[in-house]
């Protein structure tokens, strides 16, 4: 059996991907192909984990992940129109390919296809086994104070009062801040502030 474990928001896009890759791998598995929502535990034996990634969330540490036990082929899902780049990324996920939501079936279907027989041909040992070693981004203590703020709908004046420092001090944190995680405005500044939220990450240096 084929386990497939996927994360994604978006429903009609998940149904819609599991139907391609069923079809794109059923010759793959020996019985059948399992699919499951990801979570930490199924995360450890699953063949090919399916992960959702907004725009800067490649960088930080992918708990889930941490404790894989066997290699496999993980597929980050994006909605950004610039392919997220591999530097920089925790060891979890160092292999990761990436598909976007609106690439053509022709151009997913060869990237996961060809990347599915090199994680075949040549398995290795998983990253998550090193994560003392894995530099993941973080963001200082001020730039945590900074984020918090922004998260708090609080603007740049305001902040700059608040923790007592000039307003080119705290624009250039921010600015730090976006630059860091490959951030491009402040709609993806401020959704990337709001995931970390959610999923209680802590991004601290």
């Amino acid at each position: 059996m084929l386990n497939i474990a996927i994360e994604d928001s978006n429903t009609l896009y998940r149904n819609g991907f599991e139907l391609f890759i069923e079809k794109l791998l059923r010759n793959e598995a020996s019985s059948s192909i399992e699919f499951q929502t990801l979570t930490r535990i199924n995360a450890i034996e699953a063949d090919i984990i399916v992960k959702e990634f907004s725009a800067g969330a490649q960088f930080i540490c992918q708990s889930e992940l941490k404790y894989r036990t066997k290699p496999g082929l993980i597929i980050g899902i994006y909605d950004a129109e610039k392919k997220p780049h591999h530097k920089k990324l925790p060891l979890c996920i160092k292999d990761i390919i990436f598909i976007s939501r609106s690439e053509s079936l022709s151009s997913a279907r060869e990237t996961i296809s060809t990347a599915w027989q090199e994680t075949k041909a040549m398995p290795k040992s998983p990253h998550c086994n090193k994560c003392a070693q894995c530099k993941y981004l973080r963001l200082t203590p001020q730039q945590i104070l900074i984020a918090k703020a922004l998260l708090h709908g609080e603007d740049i004046l305001k902040i700059s009062q608040k923790l007592n420092i000039s307003i080119k001090t705290a624009s250039a944190h921010k600015r730090l801040i976006m630059s860091k995680f490959n951030l491009r405005n402040d709609c993806e500044l401020l959704f990337f502030l709001k995931s970390l939220k959610e999923k209680n990450q802590q991004i601290y240096l």
